[in-house]
């Protein structure tokens, strides 16, 4: 039978720098913040964005153009910076843009104003009164 002494034995001292109970405290801490930061991530990636909801049937929403107001598309072109096949391009381009915006063709007014000089004003408005 072993011998008991009154004798305390102490465990040796040989942990490693850098190990004991701060760095377990501090490892677990960094798995919890990494286990939730992952869960988050598969969150965003298996749950669908929400839709927003539907616009107009026009494909734009009411709240952007007054019903109103006058819609206008103009430019100035200088001499030399334009011919009439360009011109009538830009018209054409004006007018369909004004279109898009939902407006009818008898609505749609263009004006064409050359200079002396050479310059060219157009104005391509949709005429809403």
């Amino acid at each position: 039978m072993a011998k008991r002494t009154a004798k305390k034995t102490a465990l040796p001292k040989s942990t490693a720098a850098g190990r004991g109970p701060g760095r377990t405290l501090w490892l677990i801490a960094a798995g919890l913040v990494a286990g939730v930061a992952g869960g988050v991530f598969a969150f965003r990636m298996l749950v669908p964005k929400a839709t927003t909801p539907e616009t107009s049937p026009t494909g734009q929403p009411g709240e952007i153009l007054v019903r109103e107001e006058p819609v206008e598309i103009s430019t100035r072109m200088r001499p030399g910076e334009w011919t009439e096949e360009s011109l009538q391009e830009h018209v054409e381009n004006y007018r369909q843009q004004i279109r898009a915006m939902g407006a009818p063709d008898s609505q749609i007014v263009t004006n064409v104003e050359r200079t002396e000089q050479g310059a060219a004003r157009v104005v391509v408005s949709w005429d809403r009164s």
